[in-house]
């Protein structure tokens, strides 16, 4: 893993730094950008086991875990935003993360040669929470949204129209973020013309573990498949496109 650091803005801070790259598995040419952001509380590295076993799906993709800057309420890690308050006072906080990851992966983009239609971006909890936003505010910058136990701030206003596809995956048993929200954030994204799909896991709380890992990764690979012509074969066994 390499890691990538600005100087800081404040004098004597030090460097900060942006983001754990991960590069390919293969040796082939890399063809997607899959871009990881962690729960409140957390930091790149602690969610590098959970961007390992995503990129152990796409060996050809690069990776790229984002530290969230702002310091923990709770614990050694990171906030994207300050979670405390009402969704109407969490909006303007969650839309200006947004903003702030959106820069962030377009310089990955710039970096790495990969396009927005080839990037996915994965998050959890508050990084969940900023996956669908980037999908709702930036759908130019992404292809797919994961979200995995996450809240939708803001939701879709009422007549907006949504072209972008995301995957809401939740825990039935969580008690941080419950399921009621992905259900809500569901059905609107479902109204508002989204691609959207809700996977409820019967034995998950607040959390990420090997199944929740098999069924985001699979619902991706089925998007990415989606639009490919099947490979026909003639009489003579020739391959045809």
């Amino acid at each position: 893993m390499v890691d990538r650091q600005q100087d800081s803005v404040n004098a004597g801070a030090g460097a900060e730094t942006l983001w754990l790259e991960l590069p390919p598995i293969s040796s082939a040419e890399p063809n997607r950008l899959i871009v990881f952001l962690h729960g409140a509380g957390s930091s790149a590295e602690r969610f590098a086991p959970i961007a390992i076993a995503w990129m152990l799906k796409f060996p050809s993709a690069i990776g790229a875990i984002l530290h969230a800057l702002k310091p923990a309420s709770v614990g050694p890690g990171g906030d994207w935003f300050d979670g405390l308050g009402a969704s109407d006072i969490l909006a303007p906080r969650v839309i200006r993360a947004g903003q702030q990851v959106a820069q962030r992966i377009e310089a990955l983009q710039r970096s790495t040669g990969v396009g927005a239609d080839a990037t996915l971006v994965v998050g959890f909890s508050q990084g969940g929470t900023l996956a669908l936003e980037l999908a709702r505010s930036r759908p130019d910058l992404l292809s797919v949204a994961v979200s995995y136990g996450a809240r939708m701030i803001p939701l879709p206003r009422q007549g907006e129209t949504l072209n972008t596809t995301i995957h809401l995956l939740h825990g039935a048993l969580d008690s941080v973020v419950p399921v009621v929200h992905a259900e809500q954030a569901s059905r609107r994204l479902a109204a508002s013309g989204a691609r959207v799909t809700l996977d409820v896991l019967e034995d998950y709380g607040h959390s990420i573990g090997q199944d929740m890992i098999i069924v985001g990764t699979t619902r991706v690979l089925q998007t990415v498949f989606r639009h490919r012509r099947p490979r026909r074969r003639s009489a003579d066994g020739a391959t045809l496109h």
